[in-house]
């Protein structure tokens, strides 16, 4: 472990004319950081804007803490925008695998000239990248080899900082798999990194200054005749995993986050492996809940602090569950499963205001199987495979419009400035409105198909396809 203050942290020059008034408030502390992008990474915040800018982000700071004070006094059914995980881009699909982000220049539409840099990563995957601060991470696999390699780049430049290989097992998977398809998780500290295997399995935690493993937790087998795609995420002081797989034994598992100890383990039985990624649910009173979807156990709330089993809905998944669930603001969770694009399903359940029990609100067929659907100001966007794309009120679940975007779908859609972005496998990203008619923005070409999903941190968007990794947009302080 390094001795270093964790890089959460951060200091304000005494020779800034808003010192006094700005250290007074850890929340406006922290949205000044965010606007005026901030060195996360060594903690300084520097003086490197005129003072106008710099009182202008100053009063949007005390509007936003304004805002914060309101939503305390309010029922959290959702991650609160005021979590860690809303300022980065910590884990699969960003804050709570919502997919929303932050980037406001972010053009609708650009080329290949617009890129802020396009490098090339030492291997294929389908992973999506993380971000915390300037640094960005993703894995990868050498082609040719069974190998995962965990990567940490400069988010500014694309310059790679340092890589971590891992050797593993080979093992039959799907055409469409690849050994680097778990995205990492990452903290102030660390970034975590999850592989499986019918041989071995781990959940393993990274430094972020120089990639030295700081603990491993071996798992054991993980069997699944599609191969793993799980990824960790991290909630509080706790690494969370969902080891699902086609025979018994499958657990959900919270390790602390600095040691990699065991918190707690809920064991459960597993038939079809999950690759879903959890999120996390916050009740009005009551513990913070961690939400699972198998189609073994259905939907399942555990306790993330006990580790015990809260509230079921069984049987409510039919199908095996690829695309990750998520939780909106008016408390609405939404879980997809299918197998192919034909047989699929999106589940809606609402858990009760105290947390204790859930129930079935309504149920979509043939929304999707792999891409994750989203929820944008009261509207859900369901993307399948092949490129149908339905739009539906969330609440209700009346079709507002369906149409078709030419080409196929692995990855999900995320959404910036009221734009759906998601890439396809034949190498564009695409863009459409996000609205209540149907709007084909842009089609984007990226030289290279992808299965990963957009991740937006620091006003840029970061385009993961099978061998590349692309920046594009403005930054804070370019804006």
């Amino acid at each position: 472990m390094s001795s270093a203050a964790p890089r959460s942290s951060f200091t304000i020059r005494s020779d800034n004319p808003l010192a006094v008034v700005i250290s007074k408030s850890n929340r406006v502390q922290k949205v000044i950081k965010l606007m005026i992008g901030a060195e996360t990474k060594r903690g300084i915040l520097p003086l490197r804007v005129s003072l106008p800018k710099f009182s202008i982000v100053a009063l949007f700071a005390a509007i936003s803490l304004i805002g914060c004070n309101r939503r305390d006094a309010e029922p959290h059914y959702a991650e609160p925008r005021s979590h860690p995980g809303a300022a980065e881009w910590t884990r699969f699909r960003g804050p709570n695998g919502s997919g929303l982000g932050n980037a406001p220049g972010l053009p609708a539409s650009f080329g290949a000239s617009d890129f802020n840099w396009r490098v090339e990563l030492p291997g294929g995957g389908h992973s999506s990248p993380v971000i915390w601060g300037d640094r960005l991470f993703v894995t990868t696999n050498p082609k040719g080899s069974t190998k995962r390699v965990v990567v940490c780049m400069n988010a500014q430049d694309g310059k790679t900082l340092w890589t971590r290989t891992y050797n593993s097992r080979g093992y039959n998977m799907v055409q469409e798999d690849n050994y680097a398809a778990s995205s990492p998780a990452v903290d102030a500290e660390r970034v975590y990194f999850h592989w499986a295997s019918p041989r071995d399995s781990g959940l393993v935690a990274l430094d972020q200054d120089d990639g030295h493993e700081v603990w491993k937790v071996d798992l054991g087998p993980c069997i699944s005749e599609i191969g793993s795609g799980t990824s960790p995420i991290v909630f509080e002081d706790m690494v969370i995993l969902n080891f699902d797989q086609d025979k018994p034994k499958s657990f959900l598992l919270a390790v602390d986050a600095k040691t990699g100890k065991q918190r707690w383990r809920w064991e459960h039985e597993g038939t079809r492996n999950t690759p879903a990624t959890p999120c996390v649910f916050l009740p009005k009173t009551g513990a913070p809940e961690i939400l699972v979807d198998t189609f073994t156990l259905g939907m399942c709330a555990i306790d993330a602090h006990a580790g015990t089993l809260i509230w079921q809905i069984p049987d409510l998944m039919k199908k095996r569950c690829v695309a990750s669930p998520f939780v909106t603001d008016t408390g609405l969770i939404f879980a997809q499963c299918g197998e192919g694009p034909a047989e699929t399903f999106l589940e809606v359940a609402r858990p009760a205001a105290d947390g204790r029990s859930a129930e079935k609100v309504y149920e979509i067929l043939h929304g999707g199987n792999v891409p994750t659907p989203i929820v944008v100001d009261g509207l859900l966007f369901l993307w399948k495979e092949n490129g149908f794309v339905t739009c539906a009120r969330a609440g209700n679940n009346e079709q507002v419009w369906r149409e078709r975007v030419r080409d196929s779908f692995y990855g999900s859609p995320v959404c910036v400035n009221h734009r759906l972005y998601i890439m396809s496998t034949r190498g564009d990203l695409i863009a459409i409105a996000a609205g209540n008619r149907f709007q084909l923005i842009a089609r984007i070409p990226l030289g290279e198909g992808s299965s990963a999903t957009p991740a937006i941190s620091g006003g840029r968007m970061y385009l993961r396809t099978f061998t590349h990794l692309i920046s594009v947009g403005r930054g804070r302080m370019e804006n």
